[in-house]
């Protein structure tokens, strides 16, 4: 029987994930990072954009300075950009069709309008891009 649970997230199903991130535009705080710091989420930068050229968040660290965050669909999944930082995140398919980020603990159904869903999977994004 084929294991459907370790292939990639179809390229359909990421744009509509970006979709769906893009459209939550979410203002959110704080975002532990650990015992200390954190970050704000203060809303989507690219908005008004095709989620196909990528997702921008505007993010506040704990010193005051906004840094934008960009989530690119890549082929594996999707690719995070801080200025100076880089994460790939591998995105795979489960048995349901859900994206599965299983290395920063991240799940969420592409097709969702839970906005709950997709705000825990894109802070699961944020604190393992800082993290890292």
């Amino acid at each position: 029987m084929l294991d459907l649970a370790h292939r990639y997230l179809s390229e359909d199903k990421t744009r509509a994930l970006l979709r769906k991130l893009r459209d939550l535009n979410l203002t959110a705080g704080p975002i532990a990072l650990d015992r200390r710091a954190h970050v704000t989420l203060l809303g989507c930068a690219s908005a008004d954009a095709p989620a196909e050229g990528g997702v921008r968040y505007r993010v506040r660290l704990d010193d005051g300075r906004e840094e934008l965050l960009e989530i690119q669909a890549r082929h594996e999944g999707l690719e995070v950009r801080l200025p100076g930082h880089r994460l790939d995140v591998h995105v795979t398919s489960d048995r349901l069709g859900r994206a599965c980020a299983r290395a920063v603990g991240a799940r969420a159904a592409p097709e969702t309008n839970d906005p709950r869903e997709l705000e825990h999977f894109l802070r699961r994004i944020v604190r393992a891009t800082f993290a890292a």
